[in-house]
């Protein structure tokens, strides 16, 4: 698939009031604020800093949370800029979007990251850390206990303190609740703030730590990975 800016780039906001943020569904033609969104959250370092094969990685990242994502909502600024997401995902219901036209545009996204010796390192040692996730979830019981999974949480560094993570999060938990989830997880790691869901009174259910020992060839892209359970509050 083909994707084009809806909205504007997750750069500065201008002059933000909390009671003019915008909450939506996004459609597909906002996928690349989202992926430029998570570039400026958590870009790539070292060599790949600053390039466009960061911003690919971003995008990887993006459509692996999105193709499973039941409902992805987002808060939106006056001026159209896109100010936080996040991506749900409830056991049992059909995805928001096509699941075969994300996982084309993820196998274009992956070709053009191999063109990158370096990009390609990366991409897998990203798949490396999904891979220790699925093991995560299996130690937690995390689908066993939950029908939810919080797929992707972003707020945009420049609207923190308005406001705009309270309301996605709250927004989520009566989307959790209308679909009768009890309670859900979500996957995180030290390249988070992971007080904001210990104040939130999550549970961390499973972790592995930085340094654990891997198999040749199989170290993760994470640092220490957890995984959080929480009750649905709406």
């Amino acid at each position: 698939m083909a994707a084009s800016n809806a909205t504007k780039s997750a750069g500065t906001v201008a002059d933000v009031n909390p009671n003019t943020i915008i909450y939506r569904p996004i459609t597909w033609k906002d996928v690349d604020a989202v992926v430029e969104l998570f570039d400026r959250t958590w870009p790539q370092d070292g060599a790949l800093a600053g390039t466009r094969f960061s911003l690919l990685i971003s995008r990887y990242f993006v459509l692996h949370y999105l193709q499973p994502t039941t409902f992805a909502n987002a808060a939106f600024a006056a001026d159209g800029t896109l100010a936080g997401i996040t991506l749900i995902r409830v056991a049992g219901e059909r995805p928001q979007f096509d699941e075969l036209g994300v996982a084309g545009d993820l196998a274009v996204t992956e070709r053009m990251i191999r063109a990158n010796p370096e990009a390609s390192k990366r991409l897998d040692m990203l798949k490396n850390a999904f891979a220790l996730e699925l093991d995560l979830e299996r130690e937690g019981k995390a689908n066993e206990t939950t029908l939810g999974e919080l797929e992707l949480f972003v707020v945009n560094p420049d609207v923190r303190g308005c406001g705009v993570g309270g309301g996605l999060w709250d927004r989520m938990q009566r989307y959790l609740a209308a679909w009768d989830v009890d309670a859900f997880y979500l996957h995180t790691d030290s390249d988070c703030d992971v007080s904001f869901y210990d104040h939130k009174g999550l549970e961390r259910i499973a972790q592995r730590l930085a340094g654990t020992p891997v198999v040749d060839g199989k170290e993760p892209l994470f640092g220490d990975m957890f995984i959080y359970r929480g009750r649905v509050k709406a």
